[in-house]
């Protein structure tokens, strides 16, 4: 049976011209973005909001000029135009879920090139088309419609030509007729979103209008069909999962699966004809399938390069895989199957019809607990424990040919008692037992740059680290490495020399963000290179009276949090005179910043942190809104 063609050939999407500057969007584990681990899941009940206020026209804020935030309440779509240009950005405000816009007359449409975030909107199109154009460059990052177009043409995000990339994070789209996700003409990133009962695809990708050698990336995604999916006559109900519609290099990692037993299911994965010379890694994904759809299939005769690695098969129908691939394929593992909430961080995003208990895989939800990483793996109570490991994968991993951004896997073995810190990420990160009194740390996709921490009673007996990447290692504020901290029996895969592990190179494009201003109360320009004159020969004896320069990076009055990195050529240490907590003492001003062997690692939210040194700085990062000031000594 034919799909439906609607928007093939691009007459769906208008071409833009503002194609320029990338919204930047940073992970959960930077802690820009990290405020998010301290807010709660936010909810919106059918049209209604517990933070909303009398309905306001949506159109005052649907075209923002910069950065534009959307006061909490609720607001009426009423055929609004909706455009945001690269660089600008429309935020919700308040807490996750807290924006509601109701759809009261015309389509749900217009153009994202920029920012759209913590959006919600709630009841279905009115006209017979819908969709997102999704533009180069766009994040989008907390938007959820549950009830969907519910209309032969629409499809909720849409690529009208392509580009470089387009980000769509923490997000969920339900009961679209025509594909949820309709991207496949430039790469895509794609990271903890829910489709659920959407026909045709739920997520369609492919590299149509751009470079088949990049990458698109589906991580830590779910899609479920458990109903029979909205159709009429120009659709029929067949519905894809993930469906490669051209060409590209695709990796889909840590995604669940679920289809029942409904009217109008397809394949669960799909290699169109359109991508038949594609590489297609599939791994850590767990397939729960009732229906006769195969797992994979393979349209494209056989020439698509597939590996299938660490994946699980639940249910009663069928586990094929068709095509050959490398890798070992379906393993016996026990898996739970998050809920959409569980997967995006928004409680809303189960109010979408076919989501609940007793549905498929579906338990009971867990109770006690506002948010999803806290039913899984709690952070912990710094008093309770006796150590903190951070870990920094370097901004330059990968750092050999055979390796890929994203796919660093780190396994640190403890002879105690472990929890998540504070820059864990629980929906990727394991804690497991191994029943002789040890713990193993599973750090999983530590992308470059990210940080992970965790807090242990104990020793570190052991670890394996993936070959081909660096990470810095800090213990209790000291920089160190596993291989040390491991006693040297370690790195059992043969991959760690030990060396790689104490790098300082981290990040080396000495970018301060463009928040930074530099301003310095001293008169400096601020500059990463201070400019001054001393050659570095003072001996890095690590004495005050040889630290004669200093960093000061002053926090946000706003208190988010700002995660930084510096390195010097020579010695470096915490000024304790000039470093201020603030007096909340909010979670991440009380986390301890690391400086050892030339290298800082910090966090500060509206305190101030302050370190002397000596030599000069050789690299910088700086996520979030601190200012960071080189100050000349004597």
């Amino acid at each position: 049976m034919a799909d439906s063609h609607t928007g093939e050939d691009g007459s769906n999407g208008t071409a833009t011209d503002e194609k320029e500057a990338t919204t930047a969007s940073a992970s959960r584990r930077t802690l820009l973005k990290g405020i998010g681990a301290f807010a709660t899941v936010g909810g919106a009940g059918v049209l209604a909001s517990e933070a909303a206020s009398a309905a306001e026209p949506f159109g005052e804020y649907s075209s923002p000029n910069g950065e534009v935030t959307i006061p909490p309440g609720e607001y009426t779509w009423d055929d609004d135009d909706l455009d945001i240009g690269s660089g600008d950005a429309l935020v919700g405000g308040g807490d996750r879920g807290d924006v509601v816009v109701n759809m009261a007359g015309g389509t749900m449409d217009g153009s994202i090139a920029g920012g759209f975030e913590n959006i919600v909107v709630r009841g279905d199109n009115k006209d017979s088309k819908a969709g997102i154009d999704v533009e180069d460059g766009a994040v989008i990052d907390g938007f959820h419609w549950p009830e969907g177009g519910q209309q032969s043409e629409d499809r909720c995000l849409y690529n009208p030509d392509g580009g470089d990339r387009a980000t769509i994070r923490n997000s969920s789209w339900a009961w679209m007729v025509n594909n949820g996700a309709y991207t496949d003409k430039m790469p895509m990133t794609y990271e903890n979103c829910a489709s659920i009962n959407n026909n045709i695809a739920g997520i369609r990708v492919g590299h149509r209008e751009s470079d088949p050698n990049e990458t698109t990336y589906i991580r830590n995604c779910l899609i479920a069909v458990t109903r029979t999916p909205a159709n009429d006559d120009t659709n029929s109900p067949h519905a894809r999962g993930i469906r490669m519609r051209q060409k590209g290099t695709f990796v889909i990692e840590n995604c669940y699966f679920i289809y029942l037993d409904v009217d109008g299911t397809a394949d669960l994965i799909e290699i169109h004809d359109g991508a038949e010379d594609s590489d297609v890694t599939i791994r850590n994904c767990a397939f729960y399938n009732d229906s006769g759809g195969d797992l994979v299939r393979d349209k494209g005769n056989g020439a698509a390069s597939v590996t299938i690695e660490d994946c699980s098969f639940h249910g009663s129908g069928s586990s094929t895989i068709e095509p050959d691939y490398d890798g070992n394929g379906l393993v016996d593992k026990e898996v739970r199957f998050p809920y959409p909430s569980e997967i995006t961080g928004y409680a809303v995003a189960d109010e979408a019809e076919g989501v609940g208990s007793g549905i498929g895989p579906w338990g009971e939800r867990s109770t006690g607990s506002s948010t999803p990483e806290e039913t899984e793996e709690p952070t912990a109570d710094p008093a309770e424990y006796d150590h903190t490991l951070v870990l920094e994968a370097s901004e330059e991993n990968p750092t050999s040919a055979s390796a890929r951004a994203g796919d660093f896997d780190l396994d640190v073995v403890v002879d105690g008692e472990v929890a998540l810190g504070d820059l864990s990420e629980p929906r990727q990160d394991e804690l497991v037992e191994n029943g002789d009194g040890t713990v193993t740390i599973n750090v999983n996709n530590l992308m470059p740059g990210e940080l992970d921490s965790y807090r242990f009673t104990g020793e570190i007996v052991d670890y394996q680290k993936d070959s081909g990447y660096d990470v810095t290692v800090s213990l209790d504020g000291t920089t160190t490495t596993l291989e040390e901290l491991a006693g040297g029996d370690s790195g059992t895969d043969g991959s760690t020399d030990g060396s790689t592990d104490g790098s300082t190179d981290g990040s080396t494009d000495g970018s301060t963000d463009g928040s930074t201003d530099g301003s310095t109360d001293s008169g400096t320009d601020g500059s990463t290179d201070d400019g001054s004159t001393d050659d570095g020969t003072d001996g890095g004896s690590g004495s005050t009276g040889s630290l004669t320069k200093r960093v000061v990076v002053d926090g946000s009055d706003s208190g988010r949090p700002t995660n930084y990195t510096f390195t010097v050529s020579g010695d470096v240490e915490r000024d304790e005179t000039t470093s201020a907590r603030t007096a909340d003492g909010t979670d991440w001003d009380r986390v301890r910043d690391f400086a050892e062997g030339g290298k800082v690692i910090g966090l500060v939210g509206s305190g101030v942190d302050a370190y002397r040194f000596s030599g000069e700085i050789t690299s910088v990062t700086v996520d979030g809104e601190a200012t960071f000031t080189v100050e000349r000594g004597p």
